[in-house]
């Protein structure tokens, strides 16, 4: 959601309140319907991955501290913003809104850009043995890429200087700030996974026959699944929003409180169901390494009867 930014002008800040949401009731309980539910499913999965050391690897690892952006959005960026709406609380504070705008653009840049470096990172370590990472290794790539995320949020969210519109922010009114933000937080990242997943589709394709006979190849387009799933999922999380806004620089006439609010449900519901998506994808890798392990333990047992010495028919006699 797009909290607002007020720039210099003479209007004030309670002539700004109003006009942006409407569906008041429906905004709140849709809203936070989707964040108990995404947090649950974030807590869910965190305690799943910090008691199965077998889920870090790095195939895995950068989807689960994803779950941070999740985190941040139920705990700070949704609260905010409901409390400084409905209690009044951006009358008296624009801090405030700044505050809930820099977490807001921090989990839209940092979502992707995560997926980006994930699809760039299986490049290198897609042939390699899926072994398991130390908690530095999995911890410094996140952090980094949180670092920048909060870097990016914070320039756009202070630095911009715009025409006052009520409730909006600089870089969603006008031409010249929102084509960065586009580029930076999606076109650039989105750019990456794509390139980056249709060449792995075609590196693994073109090494199939060292695969056809193992195990691994069916790992490999498991994880090419899983890739362009999220690609689909970050395209239907950022677009709906980023491309309204678009719409609304070049055709302010389409403007619309419910549809803007409607906008911000569908985000804020499109965000918790990230962690569901990693819920459901972690069940599957949970089920399929315990049906390879019944495999393995099955053909030991089967291979331990074989080496069994049958005892001679006489010397049973005797």
């Amino acid at each position: 959601m797009y909290p607002f930014l007020i720039a210099e002008t003479n209007l004030t800040v309670n002539d700004t309140i109003g006009p942006l949401f409407t569906l008041g009731p429906t905004l709140v309980i849709t809203t936070s319907l989707g964040v108990v539910i995404g947090t649950i499913f974030s807590i869910l999965c965190i305690i799943n991955y910090v008691t199965q050391p077998s889920l870090r690897t790095h195939n895995t690892y950068i989807f689960y501290f994803m779950l941070i952006y999740c985190l941040i959005s139920s705990f700070i960026s949704v609260p905010i913003f409901l409390m400084g709406y409905y209690l009044n609380l951006f009358q008296n504070s624009i801090s405030l809104c700044q505050t809930s705008t820099i977490h807001y653009l921090t989990i839209n840049i940092g979502m992707v850009t995560s997926l980006a470096y994930a699809s760039v990172e299986r490049h290198y370590l897609i042939f390699r043995k899926n072994g398991l990472l130390t908690w530095t290794r999995q911890l410094f790539p996140a952090i980094c890429i949180l670092i920048y995320s909060y870097i990016v949020a914070i320039l756009f969210t202070l630095i911009p200087t715009c025409t006052y519109t009520p409730c909006l922010g600089c870089h969603t009114t006008e031409l010249k700030y929102m084509v960065p933000w586009l580029t930076i937080s999606f076109f650039l990242p989105q750019l990456v996974m794509i390139i980056s997943t249709v060449y792995l589709i075609i590196r693994l394709y073109q090494q199939r026959a060292n695969f056809n006979k193992r195990p691994e190849w069916s790992v490999l387009q498991k994880i090419v699944a899983q890739m362009t799933v999220y690609v689909i999922w970050s395209c239907l999380y950022y677009c709906p929003v980023s491309f309204y806004n678009l719409s609304l620089i070049i055709d302010p006439s389409k403007y619309s409180p419910d549809l803007k609010t409607v906008m911000n449900i569908v985000n804020t519901v499109i965000v918790q169901s990230y962690p569901i998506l990693t819920f459901i994808s972690m069940l599957l890798c949970t089920r399929r390494k315990q049906a390879q392990q019944k495999k393995k333990d099955s053909a030991l047992k089967l291979n331990n009867l074989s080496t069994i010495t049958p005892v001679p028919a006489n010397e049973t006699q005797n």
